[in-house]
């Protein structure tokens, strides 16, 4: 006798939910979502959609749900709107054997056209991709490096369980979206990589000539970026889903991620752009909740062709960094052992300190 499937639905356009069984991972669940609608999807797309599902459900730690616990999938694009970005093995599972009118309903998937791969992407990561056109549009970027540098970011996110989009408001802030030459005269690149013993250029090889950083394109700084990564001990995906203050941090001030409390005062050197202090007050204190909000809504100011794609974005993260300053995950999300206030996960690495640009008067 066949098990009920977990998978409900109120109706037949309702978004389908499904009730955490012991054994269940999110990688696993996206699976068997899309095989339910006659869609393979890879390991790769399986744990890029497990992210995304996190995300869309308020889940703290994408590697850690709870038996009893409800999720729904409406924050996963259909299967019919998985492009070739989204959708790497782009087949219909064959018809079940007795069953050949089966075939007519589930065809391979047509090839898809070059606008629905970019609906596809733009749906699915929205602020990297709008950061990525607008680093063309001010030729940050050639247009010919851009599927490299979506591979590298994305590699990157996949290694070290940061989002993109996360990614990409971090290097609006620091670089204007990935402007290879933005500096302060001390830091140079997308990130900032600063010259200096201990410093962020130091790490990967530039710490008496930071300004060489400047002449490399955003392809040869990503490769810097990752090195600098492994350097300040970044956690590799299946330990944690990384948050955005957490990976603004390592870019900032690696040190400061000891400190989990959200509304901690952080010791972050130098004077930063206003919107990192709380209340967007030069003087007050910068913590992790004022990162985040001021991350993301930077970023809203500044791609505003976007802004209706990501706005649900800001509530979950603000949400979701309040719910840490009260103590811990929500309890809604079934997620618990969050990191406490006084303690941290992060692997031992160097703690090199690498400051951000200076805001501009």
């Amino acid at each position: 006798m066949d098990m009920p499937s977990p998978f409900s639905s109120t109706t037949a356009n309702a978004p389908a939910t499904v009730t955490v069984r012991r054994g269940d991972t999110l990688v696993g669940l996206v699976k068997a979502h899309y095989k339910n609608q006659g869609v393979a999807v890879d390991e790769r797309q399986a744990f890029r959609m497990a992210l995304k599902l996190a995300r869309g459900n308020g889940i703290a730690d994408a590697a850690r749900i709870m038996p009893g616990q409800t999720v729904r999938m409406d924050s996963l694009p259909a299967a019919n709107e998985l492009g070739e970005g989204e959708n790497l093995a782009a087949n219909m599972t064959p018809p079940p054997a007795g069953n050949p009118a089966a075939s007519v309903t589930s065809p391979r998937l047509a090839a898809p056209t070059a606008s629905q791969v970019l609906a596809s992407r733009q749906a699915a990561d929205p602020v990297f991709e709008r950061t990525l056109s607008r680093a063309v549009e001010r030729g940050f970027i050639p247009a010919a490096d851009v599927d490299q540098v979506r591979e590298k970011v994305g590699r990157m996110a996949r290694e070290y369980g940061f989002d993109p989009d996360d990614f990409a408001r971090v290097v609006l802030m620091e670089s204007d979206g990935m402007n290879p030459s933005a500096t302060n005269g001390r830091c140079h690149g997308i990130i900032q990589f600063c010259g200096g013993p201990g410093r962020g250029a130091a790490s990967v090889g530039f710490g008496s000539n930071a300004q060489d950083i400047g002449k490399m394109s955003v392809v040869q700084q990503l490769d810097l970026v990752d090195r600098y990564f492994q350097d300040v001990g970044m956690p590799r995906s299946g330990t944690r889903v990384m948050s955005l203050d957490d990976l603004y941090l390592s870019v900032l001030t690696p040190a400061a991620r000891s400190l989990r409390a959200a509304d901690a005062p952080l010791p972050i050197p130098g004077t930063q752009a206003r919107v990192l202090y709380e209340g967007g007050q030069q003087g007050a204190a910068i913590t992790r909740r004022s990162i985040t909000q001021g991350l993301l809504r930077y970023a809203q100011e500044r791609l505003p062709a976007a802004a209706s794609q990501i706005t649900t974005q800001i509530s979950q993260q603000i949400s979701a960094v309040t719910d840490r300053a009260l103590g811990g995950a929500a309890a809604s999300t079934g997620t618990a052992n969050a990191p406490s206030a006084g303690g941290s996960n992060w692997p031992p690495a160097r703690q090199i300190v690498a400051a951000n640009t200076l805001e501009t008067p």
